[in-house]
């Protein structure tokens, strides 16, 4: 029978490699030990790793979820913020602009107007609010501000009304321009089309097509606009038809709370669906997570008998080197 022995140099190599694997094999254990999940999934699952994978998948499909429903609601807070600001100014200066019956003098319809411009100023701001590097009220053109500045929109306003001298005619012509595709919609309106709707979860969408075009938007622009106008001359000299102006824009904007009131309730509706995806996106989620749980944890005590047996190992390794390090010729013989 032939017999085979290793040098003392291969011997080294042998302890080496054997020192090197054991530590691997050591520090995998004690990860599992602290953790208590394995960290060969592979070998957890005896190869078969479908089930992991489909889990992985589902987990990370929910986690995009969460992470699209987070943001739309910060922009849906922004969005509420916004309107609240306008139709908070809208509501009082409505107030301010019907107080301006019959027999008052110029200077509270001038002080109504200055004050109409103001606001119409701060509207308009509301309205360019940008969430991030996004345009909220922009539709799908997010990096455009919502509208124009408002001197620009008393510019196109001054234009449309040009010629007309009573309060009616200059409330329809204005009516008009606002409604006309070719008028604030064209001039005044720098966003896109509205935005497509946002998966929250699966099979479900949520619609935040809410832009500066809106109905409820363009008639309290057109209220405050033609209250504004009055700032700019407006039929200067002609108290009555100033008065009936003022007047038509105060119950024009009084007339639009309900639509703004919509409005608002319209996107606190979304959020509201948005939050309830959010919260059965996170059950699932969680609920997933422990199936994946209990496929992936290591018995506790299993775990720390191959940590004790593997701490065994290597110092039994380190003994066997530190006997070789010191074997010499007087030993040998």
């Amino acid at each position: 029978m032939t017999s085979m022995s290793y040098g003392d140099l291969a011997h080294s190599y042998l302890l080496r490699r054997q020192n090197v694997t054991t530590k691997a094999e050591m520090q995998l254990l004690q990860d599992e030990v602290v953790t208590g999940q394995s960290r060969d999934i592979t070998a957890r699952v005896r190869g078969d790793v479908v089930p992991i994978t489909g889990l992985d998948a589902s987990l990370s499909r929910l986690e995009g979820y969460q992470t699209l429903a987070r943001e739309q609601l910060l922009v849906m807070g922004a969005m509420q913020t916004a309107l609240d600001t306008v139709h908070e100014l809208s509501s009082n200066l409505a107030e301010f602009l019907v107080g301006v019956s019959t027999g008052v003098s110029e200077t509270r319809i001038s002080a109504a107007a200055n004050t109409a411009r103001s606001n119409l100023e701060t509207v308009v701001s509301a309205l360019n609010t940008r969430f991030g590097d996004r345009s909220i009220f922009a539709g799908t053109a997010t990096s455009s501000p919502a509208v124009a500045n408002a001197s620009t929109l008393l510019d196109g306003a001054e234009l449309a009304v040009a010629g007309y001298t009573s309060g009616a005619d200059i409330e329809a012509a204005l009516t008009a321009w606002f409604d006309s595709p070719t008028g604030f919609a064209a001039t005044i309106y720098q966003g896109g089309a509205p935005l497509a709707p946002v998966t929250v979860a699966a099979g479900e969408e949520a619609h935040m097509d809410i832009t500066a075009l809106d109905p409820a938007i363009k008639v309290t622009l057109k209220g405050i606009t033609m209250a504004a106008l009055l700032d700019r001359g407006l039929m200067a000299g002609q108290t009555n038809v100033r008065q009936d102006i003022a007047n038509r824009a105060g119950l024009s904007l009084m007339q639009t709370n309900t639509d703004r009131a919509y409005l608002t309730g319209q996107l606190g509706a979304v959020e509201a669906q948005v939050e309830s995806a959010a919260a059965r996106n996170s059950a699932e989620a969680t609920s997933l997570k422990i199936v994946r749980n209990e496929i992936t944890t290591v018995d506790p005590y299993e775990a720390a008998s191959k940590l004790q047996d593997t701490q065994g190992q290597l110092e039994k390794i380190y003994t066997l080197t530190a006997r070789m390090t010191r074997l010499s010729l007087m030993d040998y013989l």
